[in-house]
């Protein structure tokens, strides 16, 4: 062959690395997804139905609400394809302290990789930031070992309040905090994620929740988050996939 120019079997071996990093990079992408299962109208069936998939397409995680944790973990089964996340205290975080604590360590204790706690948000608009703190540590030690996430519902919040409490869970120790889908007071979630990132200035991931489409996903992705929330996780897995022949 001529300088510079491939033989067929060289085209032929390019196609092939060029079929397998695509490949690896969409795997990459679906795992940065998790099924948000949270929801009271998702029955037993559907968490069957979702942690399925969440097997099948190795997506990041599943998240289940407390009831459901402990059948969640059979059905994943070990060692696990994707992760499952307990969510408490959605939607206001207004249960006690205590209450959360003890929620947080059956979690743990029935199988949970990882929990997501809403942020007191009473507390947070009382600017009660001394209790929000003590809670925060709190829910770091009643994780132990397991990563803990601060789900702090944007909308219920203003900007000011978004980014003081995003800091505040970084400085305890908190491994990631989450933005809800909808506008807060002052703009709408794709836009906060990036002064979130700078508030906690890498001392913690953030997750987007809420996003519907690939499309979607990527500009959550360029904002600054580094786990997307969907109830749509499935086929924005399955699009990710079949674009990339995997």
């Amino acid at each position: 062959t001529k300088r510079g120019t491939l033989s067929e079997s060289g085209r032929l071996l390019y196609s092939q690395f060029r079929k397998k990093i695509n490949a690896e990079a969409a795997k990459a992408q679906v795992k940065k997804l998790e099924y948000n299962l949270a929801d009271v109208t998702s029955g037993l069936a559907a968490i069957k139905n979702g942690c399925a998939d969440g097997n099948a397409l190795e997506l990041g995680g599943v998240c289940v609400l407390p009831c459901f944790v402990k059948n969640s973990a059979a059905i994943l089964g070990f060692p696990r394809k994707c992760r499952l996340i307990a969510c408490i205290g959605a939607p206001h975080g207004g249960d006690e302290t205590a209450i959360k604590v003890k929620a947080v360590k059956r979690a743990v204790k029935e199988g949970a990789d990882e929990v997501e706690v809403t942020a007191p948000i009473a507390h947070i608009r009382d600017g009660n930031f001394s209790y929000v703190k003590r809670e925060f540590k709190k829910l770091r030690s009643a994780c132990k070992k397991q990563a803990l996430r601060i789900d702090l519902e944007c909308p219920l919040l203003t900007k000011q309040e978004i980014l003081k409490i995003s800091a505040l869970a970084a400085d305890c120790g908190v491994n990631s905090v989450k933005t809800s889908s909808g506008v807060y007071q002052g703009g709408n979630e794709i836009e906060i994620i990036s002064d979130i990132k700078s508030a906690v200035k890498d001392r913690c991931t953030i997750k987007a929740e809420g996003v519907a489409t690939v499309l979607e996903m990527s500009s959550a992705l360029e904002m600054g988050a580094s786990v997307i929330g969907s109830k749509n996780a499935a086929a924005v897995a399955r699009a990710i996939l079949a674009s990339n022949d995997v």
